[in-house]
């Protein structure tokens, strides 16, 4: 499986549009295996989903994202987890073990992940 998160310097980039900087993250039988960065510094909104697409990301995770990027990945079957803040390596480790819905995880204002909270629903 591989996850991608978007960041800005060691914490969850708070809004995905606009995020430059991704993290790839490779996880066989519940552990991380392989973390590469990359940068989408003047990508489009079309290429930076192509990228995740072509290079098999299974999950976002990530901050603040507009319906219309939302939309976008959906369509690529990528799945979603929206309005996370903190750490990265925190984030992560609360993926791994399916705790990501804790309160301190979510943005401020976003109680239960808002309407968005149904997409979620069954897991990881």
């Amino acid at each position: 499986m591989r996850v991608a998160i978007p960041y800005w310097g060691n914490r969850i980039s708070p809004v995905l549009d606009t995020a430059e900087n991704f993290l790839f993250v490779d996880i066989q039988n519940g552990k991380c295996v392989k973390k590469d960065e990359i940068s989408f510094s003047g990508k489009s909104h079309f290429e930076k989903v192509d990228y995740l697409k072509k290079h098999s990301v299974n999950w976002l995770l990530c901050g603040a994202i507009s319906d219309y990027y939302y939309n976008l990945f959906s369509a690529k079957r990528i799945k979603i987890i929206p309005w996370l803040r903190g750490d990265i390596d925190h984030v992560l480790e609360a993926f791994l073990c399916n705790n990501l819905f804790e309160p301190g995880f979510v943005m401020p204002g976003c109680k239960g992940f808002g309407r968005r909270r149904r997409r979620l629903r069954g897991g990881f």
